[in-house]
């Protein structure tokens, strides 16, 4: 999971020149729920620290627009 949220910032940090030329927000969307119930919220608290220590903004499920509508479809 925290490989998963290692990718997408390295994503991020690759296409931020562009977004930043058109005044857009860097948003880092982590496959990882915020219930607890959840097994993934183990890995909630490092990926929001490693996404947030980046400069990015940080969402997660159900947050998340890529994660809760995209990710699921693509398994």
């Amino acid at each position: 999971m925290l490989n998963e949220v290692n990718r997408s910032v390295e994503i991020a940090y690759a296409i931020c020149a562009i977004l930043d030329a058109y005044g857009v927000e860097m948003e880092v969307h982590a496959d990882i729920n915020t219930d607890p119930d959840f097994k993934s919220n183990a890995a909630l608290k490092d990926a929001m620290g490693y996404i947030l220590g980046m400069g990015y903004v940080f969402k997660a499920k159900p947050y998340a627009f890529a994660s809760s509508n995209c990710a699921d479809m693509m398994v």
